[in-house]
């Protein structure tokens, strides 16, 4: 029987995990939403806009889980001291990671 250990950080990145962008974009906070085999794909950690329409409802603007970024292993950095938003259009797909 054979045990395969291995040393590998990229383990330890989830859907759902909050991280720190070293790289290009310095200081932005990104939320992990899907993994390929190289690419991270990110959506921004950034509260939903709202805004009232032409007949007083309250609708949403924009919603950052809608844009996903590609992400390198090497450019993002694990920190989980910033909650994760749970409104809005993609907080249902935010809550299944």
């Amino acid at each position: 029987m054979f045990f395969f250990f291995f040393d590998d950080d990229r383990v330890k990145y989830q859907p759902g995990t909050v991280c720190r962008v070293v790289g290009r974009d310095e200081g932005k906070t990104v939320v992990i939403h899907q993994i390929s085999e190289d690419t991270l794909w990110c959506y921004e950690n950034r509260p939903v806009r709202h805004r009232i329409n032409r007949q007083g409802v309250k609708v949403i603007d924009f919603d950052p889980a809608c844009i996903l970024s590609p992400y390198g292993y090497d450019v993002l950095e694990i920190t989980n001291e910033i909650p994760l938003q749970t409104d809005g259009w993609g907080a249902k797909y935010r809550r299944q990671g």
